[in-house]
């Protein structure tokens, strides 16, 4: 099975078959793996970070997607995602690239980033954006990109964060809710306190050139 193969698996383990794009087809070994197969974020333990890291990366997500009167990505088990994808899915370079970037935000919050006060935290993150404003990955409609191994380090934990709270039973039932007209229909009004409607996006694989 090839790494394309092993993303789509990914996040039908992660997000079940009510969540895959109707476009999948899967291969006859895709489905045996998937049957034999317990959730992807349950099965696998988390040894990759340290203490400490864990805890950072959980901050980070808490304040990228924080808990309101719906959950955030703390409740949606995202930063245990974020942990399993750097540790079993990026490869080398691109890991790598994600622990300096990890590291350095440790070295900026004084060595413990979740010691911070909340808002410590949010303006460190918010420095962070600010120099990484010249990335290619802001740029306007780039929703579609293969993944970036070029982003800097907030580009891609947002990424993670995000990608994880979507992909969740929190965030796909909680935060989406199913279009009645059953694809996107761009004159369905949405009301000020409205979530967006859950339609069928082309989920990137995180390698490998091509869109899934």
């Amino acid at each position: 099975m090839n790494r394309r193969e092993f993303f789509q698996c990914a996040a039908a383990l992660a997000a079940g078959s009510s969540m895959l794009p109707s476009s999948w087809a899967m291969t006859l070994e895709q489905q045996d793996f998937l049957a034999a197969q317990p959730d992807y974020i349950d099965r696998h333990p988390l040894n990759f970070f340290t203490q400490r890291q864990r805890a950072a990366v959980t901050a980070v997500a808490e304040q990228i997607i924080p808990a309101t009167d719906t959950p955030g990505a703390v409740a949606a088990r995202a930063p245990r995602f974020i942990e399993l994808m750097v540790a079993n899915w990026l490869n080398d370079t691109e890991r790598a690239f994600f622990v300096d970037g990890l590291t350095d935000l440790q070295q900026r919050a004084g060595g413990d980033f979740a010691a911070l006060a909340a808002a410590g935290q949010l303006l460190l993150l918010e420095q962070l954006e600010e120099e990484a404003g010249d990335a290619a990955w802001f740029q306007m409609g780039n929703v579609t990109r293969l993944w970036d191994d070029t982003a800097p380090f907030i580009c891609q934990v947002k990424e993670l964060t995000v990608l994880g709270f979507m992909l969740s039973d929190v965030g796909s039932s909680e935060f989406f809710r199913v279009n009645p007209m059953g694809s996107f229909e761009g004159d369905i009004p949405l009301t000020e306190d409205d979530s967006s409607y859950a339609v069928e996006l082309p989920i990137r694989a995180m390698a490998g050139g091509e869109v899934l």
